[in-house]
């Protein structure tokens, strides 16, 4: 998601084009979850970097996620608290049953 901020930013992006771009890579890739440092890591960082890029060609051509739509919500400042209360609030319940899937997967059959 850095890398379209990134982008945005090196093609002479303000404030505006970055904090859309971070908007829309949020909406895209903000339901990924973390299961324990396993191989698909690299496919996930793939996918959220894709979702940075994306973030910032939907803003040039004037497309963006409004608030409403899923998390996000009216700016950048309160999407991101958003995306902090998923990640503070609702990942703890799914924290614990990526554990036992974990443990699950590692017995023997």
């Amino acid at each position: 998601m850095t890398a379209g901020c990134g982008i945005a930013y090196l093609q002479d992006g303000g404030y505006n084009e970055i904090a859309h771009t971070l908007v829309n890579s949020l909406a895209i890739v903000s339901g990924i979850i973390c299961d324990g440092a396993k191989p698909s890591c690299a496919a996930k960082i793939a996918s959220s970097v894709e979702a940075g890029i994306l973030g910032y060609h939907m803003y040039m051509n004037r497309q963006e996620f409004k608030c409403g739509d899923g998390i996000v919500n009216n700016g950048v400042e309160a999407t991101i608290q958003n995306i902090g209360r998923l990640g503070r609030d609702g990942m703890r319940q799914t924290d614990k049953e990526i554990v036992r899937i974990m443990l699950d997967g590692n017995k023997e059959q």
